[in-house]
């Protein structure tokens, strides 16, 4: 450091010219060595990175602040934007195929099959972790999952399904889990306070039928436990790292006759507004890493059979809309617009091309800013490699190249060579 100039008083302008000179020259000698001094330690803490190298960084108006020294200034390159190692990003194309959840434990297996599927292109998987039977294929910690005694005894530890994760990451492959909510005819029995109950005996648990021909319980959509216990699964799976959620059966029952909904603080919403709430806590316990999509009937999709959701579904405000459009699903005649087209299982390119333009046109009476993207379901079972590509070239005509599907076999038994 320079010696520090200590000023001697008013006495120093009284003598000779020559040594005033002399002075100011220290003066400005010192203040030069000053400067330099600032400039290099800011220099050196600027760039100064833990373990050594270069850590030259970017003003936030994108210029450099520094450069290496010996080189010459040049403006930054964007590279990019590319998911943090080990993730897979599910913000843009996917093409999913539907697996068994029994099929996620032998790892090698998986693997062989995620190599055949990516040969394929596809480039995620989808499966059931709280299946439509209520069963939980997964060990939750949450208080009201073990409260509802509903996991397999098979069921997943939290460890095993980030195994399954990282497996699936390694291959570039998205794993998305899926949640039926409050179609659940288990954990009504053990969750009294989240069930539905009978309109004439509030104390019993009401029947979406009778129950000699099969009639289930559901859990109450306006019972703010029965949200709780599926916001909790959910917000525990994205803490494991799951980039995605699929919702299935957001919804009331078919038929309510004689169900009684309580007297929570929630009851006083419409059956869409309670179901458009129960979206939205979810998406705001999950945060903003993983994305919350939905799946519902292709027909209550574009505005048929909606009263189970008390409007259409695909305005409950989540990022991805799921409609199931495989063409087994869409009743004996479709129509669309001013199209009709009867037994459309027998036609699967005509049945995706209508059913997923009419879901479009729906979406598009959506503001943008709030308008969801569409990954729907299409259907493998008895269908061919010829009527698979057949669905595929219909909703591309749709969506576009980069359309987004779910393709559905029940077990999960693809022949993804004959699909290259």
């Amino acid at each position: 450091m320079p010696k520090k100039i200590r000023r001697r008083g008013p006495s120093v302008f009284h003598k000779k010219r020559h040594r005033a000179l002399k002075a100011v020259g220290w003066v400005i000698l010192a203040a030069l060595v000053v400067a330099v001094g600032y400039f290099t330690a800011r220099y050196m803490m600027e760039n100064f990175k833990p373990g050594g190298g270069d850590a030259s960084t970017v003003s936030p108006g994108g210029g450099p602040e520094s450069s290496a020294p010996g080189t010459e200034t040049t403006p930054p390159t964007t590279a990019p934007t590319e998911p943090e190692d080990g993730e897979v990003s599910v913000d843009g194309a996917l093409r999913a195929f539907y697996l068994p959840v029994e099929q996620l434990g032998d790892l090698a297996a998986l693997e062989e099959k995620l190599d055949a599927a990516a040969q394929a292109g596809f480039n995620a998987f989808l499966f059931d972790l709280k299946d439509e039977n209520g069963t939980l294929h997964y060990q939750s910690s949450t208080a009201l999952a073990q409260q509802a005694q509903t996991t397999a005894e098979d069921a997943y530890t939290v460890a095993q399904l980030k195994e399954i994760l990282a497996a699936a990451q390694e291959k570039g492959f998205a794993a998305i889990p899926r949640l039926f909510a409050f179609k659940d005819p288990e954990a009504p029995f053990y969750l009294p306070s989240a069930k539905i109950t009978l309109e004439s005996y509030p104390g019993m648990t009401w029947l979406d039928n009778k129950k000699e021909k099969g009639g289930k319980p559901w859990l109450n959509p306006y019972a703010p436990d029965a949200h709780a216990y599926i916001i909790g699964l959910a917000e525990e799976l994205s803490a494991a790292g799951f980039p995605a959620i699929m919702l299935d059966g957001v919804q009331f029952p078919d038929q309510t006759s004689s169900a009684y909904y309580g007297t929570s603080e929630l009851t006083s919403l419409s059956q869409q507004a309670v179901l458009e709430k129960f979206v939205a806590d979810l998406k705001e316990a999950v945060g903003d890493g993983c994305r919350v999509m939905q799946t519902m009937p292709g027909l209550s999709a574009f505005g048929d059979g909606t009263a189970p959701f008390g409007g259409n579904p695909v305005t409950f405000g989540v990022a991805t809309v799921s409609p199931v459009l495989m063409p087994s699903t869409l009743g004996n005649t479709l129509r669309a617009g001013e199209e009709t087209l009867s037994d459309p299982a027998s036609h699967p390119y005509d049945a995706v091309r209508l059913s997923a333009g009419q879901v479009k046109l729906r979406l598009e009476l959506m503001p943008e800013d709030s308008r969801p993207a569409m990954m729907p379901w299409l259907q493998a079972g008895s269908y061919s490699a010829a009527q698979i590509k057949e669905e595929i070239r219909a909703l591309t005509e749709v969506l576009g190249e980069d359309a987004s599907y779910i393709l559905y076999q029940e077990d999960g038994g693809y022949d993804f060579a004959s699909l290259q």
